[in-house]
């Protein structure tokens, strides 16, 4: 299979479709192979690539296209909806965009940085004195629990594996010794056997490719560290079905929004 294999079946799936782009899974399962065999062929982003190739638009939005102040506004408007400091699921759950580990790729902050670069660049304008003050407040008890846990979320999303592993508890072992570098780390430990506890408070679960059960058991996981530390941590590695993982990760931001749970699920 090489580029022109698959210029020439995405054409035809088109044609199929009634001239309308396929979706990535839709052309996936038309040909029969797996998200690797466009990786070999296109490298990174590969199905935009290849539509581009066949004089499409990507259906992949452009994260270049969202300035950083329209992640600022998006940010603001979503404080004043909440009136507290919003975190990453609230983001995910308002469909704000980009989502956080791309607003760090292509625009170089942190999450945890966004309070302070709304102040400095929104601090002297009234119409937003509302945020100003939520985003400024330092004595919240609940800021300093969020503190931790975004940094837990920032280092998790800033890790790269060294390679795919056959096994989960290859990713485990490699995801503790990474964490290890930055805070105290106890494996299968505290009241809910989490897979890793960091810091003694946050709970972090490993999965490789769930499959729907697992998805389903993992939120009771999530739902239960929650409940024993206030907050929880999935890291989902090597999928086969990135759809499977994102609706996933829609139900689990609307479970833990609806029971005010504090949760990430990070893909790698």
């Amino acid at each position: 299979m090489n580029k022109d294999y698959f210029v020439e079946q995405y054409n035809k799936l088109k044609q199929i479709n009634g001239g309308k782009k396929p979706l990535r899974s839709e052309f996936l399962k038309y040909c029969k192979i797996h998200k690797r065999d466009l990786d070999r062929v296109f490298g990174q982003d590969p199905y935009s690539k290849l539509q581009k190739e066949c004089c499409d638009e990507p259906n992949k939005l452009s994260l270049e296209k969202v300035s950083v102040e329209e992640i600022l506004e998006q940010y603001g408007n979503l404080t004043r909806t909440l009136k507290r400091i919003p975190v990453t699921a609230d983001w995910l759950q308002a469909g704000c965009y980009p989502q956080s580990d791309g607003i760090r790729k292509i625009h170089g902050f942190r999450w945890q940085d966004m309070p302070r670069l709304f102040i400095e660049k929104n601090g002297d304008n009234p119409a937003w004195n509302d945020i100003n003050t939520i985003l400024a407040e330092k004595d919240n008890g609940s800021k300093k629990q969020n503190k931790g846990f975004s940094e837990i979320v920032d280092k998790l999303n800033a890790w790269v594996p060294d390679r795919k592993r056959l096994i989960e508890e290859g990713y485990k072992i490699e995801i503790r010794n990474y964490l290890s570098k930055y805070f105290s780390v106890e494996e299968e430990g505290g009241e809910s056997n989490a897979d890793l506890v960091v810091n003694n408070k946050y709970p972090v679960e490993i999965k490789k490719d769930p499959s729907q059960s697992e998805y389903d058991r993992l939120l009771g996981q999530m739902i239960r560290h929650n409940k024993i530390y206030g907050s929880a941590i999935a890291v989902i590695t090597g999928v086969s079905s990135e759809d499977r993982f994102k609706k996933n990760q829609r139900i689990f931001v609307e479970v833990h929004a609806k029971l005010g749970m504090e949760a990430e699920l990070i893909l790698k």
